[in-house]
């Protein structure tokens, strides 16, 4: 006789039988001495979770010769019981859900159902892997599905619910299958291996349990495939090597050295998985559960309902997690999630994950937050007192030293001057970047402006700043009301134009309340715009060249017209209007700079607030760094 493989041999026959799906069977098992089942089932789960199994025991309490009515205990003797053990039964049918999938093979099967059944009370349809069926084989199954003869039963299985469409899961009773716990599959494992008179110790069933990852017919394919590699006693070192995963051990050596700050250690552990070739990725997704397991045991007031581990490996974490802080225990485990995902997308899963180890083993201890706190509050009270933090001021001189007597002079010290344009002399306008809000000043706190150790020399202020506008410019005159109908724009090439940026700074004004007057939708056009004159008589706009999309705008009739409206709402007359076009400098003065300017100015100030805080130098003395950088109050992530 061919050997048949312990998923098959070990399969359950009855609900008794059965592992784990106490849900599922005491459901079905009510519906069936109530007389209340449905005609059509459908069970969702992972693979190997018992699915087909429990359709198939359905089917025999459906059909169980043995008794005169449908029972929750076929007797598993009777012809039909026993047919459909094997398959062999011909009113109940295992379908292929991949393989007959279309509108052809849901008629073939439709032009059975209404016959009776040759032998049995119900003719049963169990089909596999359901989600494999087309639209429109669902859509021919749709109308039989919801008004079956009376003697049909349907039973649909799928790992993949949401592909089956919604209309056949308003037909059905819904069963969701659940992973099976560790410890369920470790104790079947083993009832399974004493029944067959093979010797075994506690690592191998539980690195067989947990390989399987909630699936019970997992298990057992990799424990035919383990005994077929051993001889005599099953042990863990051997079921871990043919499977190529690491053993508990294994994993323990590894987090106990990088808690421990071993970096050797967590080398040469990280060297051997490599050597025995073990599934890196997997090994160290396996590391991550052990340190979930630590967090959990340290954290956790009742760990016995969340640690799925036996007896001898829940005192190990135990004793372990006690030895450690909660939070470097957590800030391990961060570290490793994100070490987890690198070594699966490496192409050199080895070379990361041995410096990430190393990394972590050689982690800086943390400082407890009740010690950071406790000097913070030393710092404050010092510093309310008037006497200097530790460490920032430097030793006075002794009175017999060769210094002053009676004190040196202060060394001078120069405050810092605010950031400013320079505006151009002889009276011209002058423009500086507006300051902090005020509610962004109230909310400052007041301090001494930081000392500068070099004298600052007053500047000069320069000369007014000319800007040259280049590249032949083009003159567009905007026509008057009663010239509107008679002409077009006139456009006239213009030498070099310098623009005198007083004369812009002055209509700067003017041109705001103008720009305020404008649509909406005109309004970030304007603001780039440099206003060489405007007032009732003339509206002169530059425009650079490069902004294609803002020049081609500004030139059209519909826009010079608009502008020229709102300038004949501010001043009362409708002026005239030239666009001069041509290349601008950088630092032209539109209203788009001038604002840009101002929010630079006052994300400055709330910097340099921020970081002159005594409690940020505090801190910053205290941990002997520096500030990187100041995130304020909607700055994106």
């Amino acid at each position: 006789m061919s050997y048949l493989v312990l998923a098959r041999k070990w399969r359950p026959q009855t609900f008794a039988d059965l592992v784990g799906q106490e849900h599922v069977v005491q459901t079905l098992h009510n519906a069936i001495t109530q007389d209340r089942l449905s005609h059509a089932f459908l069970f969702t789960g992972a693979r190997g979770v018992g699915k087909t199994t429990i359709a198939r025991i359905l089917a025999r309490s459906l059909n169980c010769l043995a008794s005169d009515r449908v029972t929750a205990t076929p007797c598993l003797k009777c012809s039909a019981c026993l047919e459909i053990a094997d398959g062999r039964d011909p009113d109940v049918q295992e379908i292929d859900g991949a393989s007959n999938n279309g509108v052809d093979d849901v008629r073939r099967l439709q032009e059975t159902l209404p016959y009776r059944p040759l032998r049995d009370r119900y003719k049963v349809v169990i089909i596999d892997e359901c989600h494999m069926v087309s639209t429109n084989g669902w859509n021919a199954l749709l109308k039989t599905l919801e008004e079956p003869p009376p003697h049909v039963k349907f039973i649909f299985a799928t790992t993949e619910v949401h592909k089956v469409i919604p209309t056949i899961l308003s037909r059905v009773q819904r069963y969701d299958f659940r992973l099976l716990p560790t410890k369920q599959i470790r104790d079947r494992v083993a009832y399974i291996l004493t029944q067959e008179g093979i010797r075994f110790d506690e690592d191998a069933v539980m690195l067989v349990a947990r390989e399987a990852a909630g699936s019970l017919r997992d298990a057992l394919t990799f424990l035919d495939q383990v005994l077929a590699g051993v001889e005599g006693e099953l042990t863990g070192v051997a079921a871990s090597r043919l499977l190529g995963i690491a053993n508990r051990g294994l994993l323990d050596t590894l987090v106990r050295a990088m808690l421990t700050g071993d970096a050797s250690a967590a080398l040469e552990t990280v060297g051997m998985f490599a050597r025995e070739g073990f599934d890196l990725p997997n090994a160290a997704r396996r590391v991550l559960g052990v340190l979930r397991d630590l967090v959990v045991a340290r954290v956790a007031k009742d760990p016995d309902a969340l640690l799925d581990l036996v007896d001898e490996e829940r005192a190990q974490a135990m004793d372990l997690a006690k030895q450690h802080d909660p939070a470097d225990l957590q800030r391990l485990f961060t570290a490793w999630a994100k070490v987890t995902e690198d070594v699966s997308r490496a192409r050199e899963p080895r070379w990361v994950l041995e410096m990430a180890a190393v990394r972590l083993a050689s982690r800086p201890t943390l400082v407890p937050v009740e010690e950071l706190m406790a000097k913070l509050v030393e710092m404050e009270r010092r510093v309310a007192a008037g006497a200097a933090a530790p460490g920032s001021a430097p030793a006075r001189p002794s009175s017999g030293g060769a210094g002053p007597t009676g004190g040196g002079a202060p060394t001078p010290t120069v405050q810092r001057p605010a950031p400013t344009v320079g505006a151009p002399a002889g009276g011209a306008p002058k423009f500086s970047p507006p300051r902090m809000s005020t509610a962004a000043a109230a909310a400052a706190p007041e301090m001494a402006p930081a000392p500068v150790t070099a004298a600052v020399r007053p500047v000069p202020a320069p000369p007014p700043p000319k800007v040259l506008i280049q590249n032949t410019p083009r003159v567009s005159q905007a026509p008057r009301p009663t010239e509107a109908a008679e002409s077009a724009p006139v456009v006239a090439s213009a030498p070099v134009v310098t623009v005198d940026v007083s004369g812009a700074m002055g209509a700067m004004d003017a041109w705001r309340r103008v720009v305020d007057a404008v649509d909406k939708t005109l309004v970030p056009v304007l603001k780039g715009a440099v206003p060489l004159e405007v007032s009732g008589e003339a509206v002169r706009l530059a425009i650079d060249l490069r902004d294609s999309f803002f020049r081609k705008k500004l030139a059209t009739e519909e826009a010079q017209a608009v502008i020229l409206e709102a300038a004949s709402r501010v001043f009362g007359t409708r002026p005239t209007m030239e666009l001069v076009q041509g290349t601008l400098p950088d630092d032209a003065p539109s209203i788009a700079r001038l604002e840009e300017l101002a929010r630079q100015a006052e994300r400055a100030a709330k910097e340099a607030v921020l970081r002159a805080h005594p409690l940020v130098q505090i801190v910053v003395e205290m941990l002997h760094g520096e500030v990187a950088k100041v995130k304020l109050e909607g700055d994106p992530d």
